[in-house]
């Protein structure tokens, strides 16, 4: 489908309004009598999924709405699933009368938007790593800002250079032997005090 967040509305159920003409075959804008809702008064924002004529296995269609205000859907993809014709095609969806009942279910639509978004950041994350060989290491810029903290004196590691940039292995092994260095003297000055 595509790499898009989709809206829900628990429970929701509707007819297309009286008065509206409904939604005949090419039209993709309709009226709703009732909007879904968050939690039952604020209206949700597109996109999301409706089913038209849910209980009709001959006219049932499934529909996107990607605009809306409210009650009025201002720009709906007919027949996602492709059931009449070619998947998007309003000029071989199916007429439905006003009065039609129009619900939001669990579609196979939403699925694939959530895998879509997943995949999507899947690649992206790849994409990320494999743009630097070692997506552990530390720059020159980072040795040179702990080199010079107040935490970290050690000449030696103070002097290294962009050429000599250790591992970020080397740099724990630092500070793991910097911070053991510390807590041996706190633990020692206790055995004394306590003496």
């Amino acid at each position: 489908m595509a790499d898009q967040e989709v809206k829900y509305s628990n429970f929701y159920e509707s007819t297309l309004a009286i008065g509206s003409g409904g939604l005949p075959t090419n039209v993709t804008t309709a009226t709703l009598t009732a909007a879904p809702t968050t939690e039952g008064t604020t209206a949700i924002g597109a996109n999301y999924y409706l089913v038209l004529d849910p209980d009709s296995a001959s006219k049932r269609e499934v529909v996107e709405i990607t605009a809306a205000t409210g009650t009025t859907l201002t720009t709906i993809t007919r027949d996602k699933e492709g059931r009449y014709g070619t998947p998007g095609d309003a000029s071989t969806a199916p007429n439905h009368a006003e009065g039609t009942v129009v619900r939001m279910a669990v579609v196979k639509e939403m699925f694939e938007d959530v895998h879509d978004r997943v995949d999507a950041d899947e690649v992206t994350n790849a994409a990320h790593r494999s743009s630097t060989s070692n997506p552990h290491s530390v720059t020159a810029t980072q040795v040179s800002a702990i080199a010079t903290s107040n935490l970290l004196d050690d000449d030696s590691f103070a002097t290294a250079s962009a050429t000599t940039v250790p591992s970020s292995e080397s740099v724990k092994a630092y500070v793991d032997a910097q911070n053991a260095s510390q807590t041996a003297g706190v633990s020692l000055g206790l055995v004394i005090a306590l003496s």
